[in-house]
């Protein structure tokens, strides 16, 4: 052994320290507890924040609606038939008028067609409308829409004249594409149709504003009308006023009843 090299120390030993596992111990035992505490602690606030706010929202006198817009085509309706209903909710808080009600008791307005109420931004209630556009007159006490749906309505502001239709329930379609097609084809002749009527027996009737009736049976409308077209101005119209009802029932020809009662003619 060297002179330089160390000597060992007898009796000595190394010592190393154990680190402590408390810490972690209690980091795996009430760490998730706490921070689902914490979450729960945060839900509750915001929870409860919200309930607050909620509550300040719905105050009565908060947030007050202050005017009804409305917006469509107005013909038969017009903003005075809105007024005394919107009126009830104007004041009313924005967050808790119940829109829906207001918007069942528009839509049972027999001249409103669609209707959509919604709150807009700050104070204001925006009613959407559209007007059913009226057809003409349907028997005694009805109307008639473009797309052959029925209504009463409880005014006619829209000035007429008003085609009359009247027919079997469910014809309403027909009556129109019949009128339609009567129109189109009589107008130039100076034939102007103010009444369609297919009676219980599903035969077509025709008046026209000069008083003549016309009556074409249930078969063949269009070309028993292409016929009143053709005989019209060579055989009838020099003498409209004192003819009653012209009967185009027969296959070849056509009969008159006369005001006077006279002898009914046929002409082939």
């Amino acid at each position: 052994m060297g002179f330089w090299q160390k000597r060992r120390r007898r009796g000595a030993t190394s010592l190393k320290r154990e680190p402590s596992n408390r810490s972690d111990q209690w980091k795996k035992t009430w760490g998730p507890p706490l921070r689902w505490l914490g979450v729960a602690l945060v839900f509750a606030a915001v929870g409860y924040g919200a309930r607050v706010g909620g509550q300040k929202l719905q105050e009565p006198g908060a947030f007050p609606l202050r005017q009804v817009r409305i917006e469509g085509e107005l013909r038969n309706l017009a903003e005075p038939d809105f007024q005394s209903l919107a009126k009830t909710y104007v004041g009313q808080n924005f967050f808790v008028a119940n829109l829906d009600d207001l918007n069942a008791a528009l839509a049972v307005n027999p001249w409103i067609e669609t209707v959509s109420v919604r709150r807009w931004w700050p104070d204001t209630v925006q009613i959407k409308l559209r007007e059913r556009i009226a057809f003409g007159h349907w028997g005694e006490h009805e109307m008639v829409d473009v797309n052959g749906v029925r209504f009463r309505p409880s005014v006619l502001r829209q000035p007429g004249p008003w085609p009359k239709l009247a027919g079997p329930d469910g014809h309403e379609k027909i009556l129109i594409d019949a009128y339609r097609q009567a129109r189109n084809l009589l107008d130039p002749l100076g034939l102007k149709l103010v009444r369609l009527a297919q009676d219980a027996r599903r035969a077509w009737w025709l008046t026209f504003d000069n008083g003549l009736q016309v009556y074409m049976g249930r078969e063949q409308f269009e070309q028993r009308l292409r016929r009143l077209a053709r005989i019209y101005p060579r055989l009838l119209a020099w003498q409209v006023e004192r003819i009653a009802v012209v009967d185009l029932r027969y296959v070849n020809g056509f009969a008159v009843r006369w005001k006077a009662e006279r002898a009914v003619p046929a002409a082939g």
